[in-house]
């Protein structure tokens, strides 16, 4: 209830809706009760109206005797609408009173008038047929209300039957009226960090208008802001490829010198320092490359098994190195292509190779598959490894983050670039248990399919 209250309370569409059907309401209620007081009178009006025409209608009637007249008035008196007629003139009503139903005297002035007559109220009309005859047509009140109750109750059914009506058509309008906004905000809401293309201005209300222009303004300066950024760390790393390059050559020539055991030492640490200072640069120039979105390459189609074979070419003297038994899983499917950019999903498949290579102790295994689910291609790269901690699976995408206590080199950029390749054509990357091993890290990339019509392909029963 407090959530309800609160989304109301904060949120325009809600107040509108309420605001409009508290109004509707209220305006229902006012009409409704005019509406009533309106038909109740017309209600009593019309019963004046039938208490004339009967006494007009007695008044024409041929004159009768007295019994006649009795049996008349005990006639009129046995209806539902308990309507009853006296005659007051008449010399046999006169001297026999309980034969009267109203008691009134001859010289009761003509009209209506409101009496009572043995414990009941009632409205009766008095008409002079002549100077000395009177016609008395009454009816009792509460019947009277009654049925001009039931007539005027009548008239609410229409207001009740389209109050519900006029409710939903004004939480509907609302909704209708508000529907940019709504689409603007799944737009906002479904894209990634990365996309800060501004946001469209067709159909927006004029209201929020400027709103929606001061957030655009927003996005090109924080585009203009990373750009620059991104610029600066690819053009840091650019130029200080040369010098690092140098001093690596240098160091190389050094090494083939004549020099004493200490000096040799401290030359190895220069060497391993002046590897890992270039390998970090040209991560930072691989993902500055990767994080230009706009610069976009050219999509083809290939085969996934073709950029299998040439990771595994490249990666196989790392993992002869730990003896590590790296291949295509037998439960791979064969001959599914891609239509992407080939060389952006290489350097992605390359980083987590060379990741599950770098992590996984010798003897290791790591296993490359891919197969199509439904209209996605997914690509695995599994391996035996020690894994990371389920809690710590979305940090590691972050740019510089390294768990503690690792041993293992590295400049905490692999993961990151690997993110930004996948989301650059349109895929997620994931990090799972393994499936496969006892312990270990399935990393899981899903990719839209080159072709959607295409079947040909098995599908593979569920993705977890």
């Amino acid at each position: 209830m407090a959530g309800f209250k609160k989304r109301i309370t904060h949120s325009v569409q809600g107040q509108l809706s309420l605001a409009l059907t508290m109004a509707i309401i209220i305006i229902a209620l006012i009409s409704g009760g005019l509406t009533f007081a309106s038909a109740l009178d017309e209600a009593h009006e019309l019963q004046d109206r039938m208490l004339r025409q009967m006494s007009a209608v007695v008044l024409n009637a041929p004159a009768i005797s007295a019994s006649q007249q009795k049996l008349a008035l005990r006639s009129e008196g046995d209806n539902d609408a308990r309507i009853f007629v006296d005659y007051l003139s008449s010399p046999a009503l006169a001297n026999d009173a309980s034969q009267t139903h109203f008691n009134l005297p001859v010289t009761t002035a003509p009209g209506f008038h409101n009496i009572e007559s043995d414990g009941e109220t009632y409205r009766v009309l008095v008409t002079r047929k002549s100077p000395s005859q009177a016609i008395v047509i009454g009816q009792q009140t509460d019947v009277r209300d009654e049925i001009a109750m039931q007539s005027a109750l009548r008239t609410l059914i229409p207001f009740s039957a389209s109050l519900p009506v006029f409710v939903v058509v004004a939480v509907l309008l609302v909704r209708f009226a508000l529907k940019p906004v709504t689409t603007l905000a799944q737009e906002v809401r479904s894209r990634n960090e990365q996309d800060l293309a501004p946001l469209p201005l067709q159909q927006v209300p004029y209201e929020i208008l400027p709103f929606v222009k001061g957030i655009n303004r927003l996005l090109y300066n924080i585009d203009t802001a990373m750009s620059i950024q991104k610029r600066f760390i690819a053009d840091a790393a650019h130029e200080l490829r040369t010098p690092i390059t140098a001093l690596t050559l240098q160091a190389e020539r050094l090494s083939q010198s004549p020099m004493s055991i200490e000096a040799s030492d401290r030359l190895s640490t220069l060497r391993l320092g002046l590897k890992r200072t270039k390998y970090l640069l040209e991560q930072l120039l691989t993902m500055a490359r990767q994080q230009q979105t706009e610069q976009r390459q050219k999509n083809e189609s290939f085969s996934v098994e073709e950029i299998f074979r040439e990771i595994l070419e490249t990666v196989l003297p790392l993992a002869l190195e730990k003896n590590i038994d790296i291949g295509v899983s037998a439960n791979s499917q064969p001959d599914i292509s891609l239509f992407t950019e080939k060389n952006t999903l290489y350097v992605a498949l390359k980083n987590l190779v060379e990741n599950a290579i770098k992590y996984i102790a010798e003897n290791g295994q790591i296993d490359l598959s891919v197969y199509q689910h439904h209209n996605q291609v997914v690509i695995e790269v599994e391996d035996n490894g020690p894994g990371i901690d389920q809690a710590l699976r979305e940090r590691v995408f972050d740019a510089f983050y390294r768990m503690e206590g690792q041993e293992q080199s590295g400049s905490g950029l692999g993961l990151s670039i690997v993110r930004a390749c996948i989301q650059k054509i349109g895929g997620t990357v994931s990090l799972n248990d393994t499936e496969h091993f006892q312990s270990g890290l399935l990393a899981r990339i899903t990719l839209p399919c080159a072709h959607k019509d295409e079947s040909s392909y098995s599908t593979k029963s569920s993705v977890s």
